[in-house]
């Protein structure tokens, strides 16, 4: 995945996976633009969202998230947002993909805006280098079996943050800083999900891993895990997507815990991310149709990463381990709230 800083224009090869899905009128949708990225110096995360609400039996509204984590002083995490009414979004532009919520602007280059709620304040204006094409998690085949309610694609999966964050005025640098930048929508999420991201690996400037499990519903059940994994690591790419059993699942996943395995025809890997649960905070979602869930992240979680090459057969050798400490970006999903983790984010 090749990335490119086009800094004369915001028009870039995958601009049309973040255009908008919602057409301003109907209901029984939700969108959302993300990005997360960590200062490795200081051990901090961040985490901002641009959201569009657009519930089943009430008026539509956005939306702006912003949270900070701090790996040496977990007291210090904040997570604040602000709700809007709808006419305070705007879609600008036609080639090019842009979009405005009250004073927050997101392009395919630039991530602004500003967060004010019970006297604490997070204000950002970051500067990102776009890739040239986006990440999918779920291939088409996948997509059109388990037609989900969900969807989602990362325009910019390997990223560079450069700018500034301002926590209650006082001001972060960011310069040439790891972090990626999401796009989801649909009309009702997954049951549950786990994802863990990092591109902020320990002596590999170019190394990215993304993974993401998730349970959808289908016809009022819930189904068994898809678990998508990718990796590019010395200038090669590896992706693994299969059906997990449900068994499988339980054994390898807690609060602030995920290890998998994966094994393609050349690689295999054994993966374990992780972190406190003082270093999460929790943010309640709502469903267009009122149902609850609860998302509960951190973006300065470990992850370690042991890799195996194929030598013969069925055999693999250990070449190598990486490690991502303190830059890693780990989330959980879920239907019920968890009592364990601190509630920063009430639903709109």
């Amino acid at each position: 995945m090749t990335v490119s800083l086009k800094p004369t224009t915001d028009v870039v090869a995958n601009y049309a996976d973040n255009l908008c899905r919602w057409n301003r009128r109907s209901a029984n949708h939700y969108e959302v633009w993300f990005l997360t990225l960590n200062q490795r110096a200081s051990r901090r995360g961040f985490w901002f969202r641009y959201c569009i609400e657009a519930p089943v039996n009430a008026a539509p509204h956005v939306a702006l998230w912003a949270a900070a984590f701090d790996r040496t002083n977990a007291e210090a995490n904040l997570g604040i947002k602000q709700a809007y009414a709808v006419d305070q979004f705007a879609i600008e532009g036609h080639e090019a993909f842009r979009i405005r919520l009250s004073n927050g602007e997101f392009t395919s280059s630039r991530a602004a805006g500003k967060v004010e709620q019970g006297g604490r304040t997070i204000e950002w204006d970051l500067r990102f280098q776009p890739n040239e094409r986006t990440y999918h998690h779920v291939t088409p085949m996948l997509v059109n079996l388990m037609r989900p309610s969900s969807f989602v694609c990362s325009p910019n999966l390997d990223t560079r943050f450069s700018g500034t964050i301002a926590l209650d005025g006082r001001e972060i640098v960011i310069d040439n800083e790891p972090g990626c930048q999401s796009h989801l929508w649909g009309r009702k999420h997954v049951d549950e999900w786990v994802w863990i991201h990092a591109n902020g690996f320990e002596g590999h400037e170019g190394t990215v891993f993304e993974g993401l499990a998730a349970r959808p519903r289908r016809v009022g059940k819930t189904l068994p895990p898809i678990q998508s994994l990718y990796l590019r690591h010395r200038g090669e790419e590896h992706r693994f997507t299969r059906l997990r059993l449900s068994e499988q699942w339980k054994c390898n996943l807690g609060m602030g815990y995920w290890s998998f395995t994966a094994t393609s025809t050349r690689l295999h890997i054994e993966g374990i991310a992780q972190c406190r649960l003082r270093d999460m905070i929790q943010a309640e979602y709502r469903d267009p149709d009122g149902e609850a869930l609860y998302c509960i992240n951190s973006e300065v979680a470990n992850l370690k990463i042991r890799l195996f090459r194929r030598v013969r057969g069925i055999r693999y050798r250990h070449v190598e381990t990486i490690n991502a400490r303190a830059t890693a970006h780990l989330e959980h999903a879920a239907r019920l709230v968890d009592p364990d983790v601190r509630l920063a984010f009430d639903a709109i």
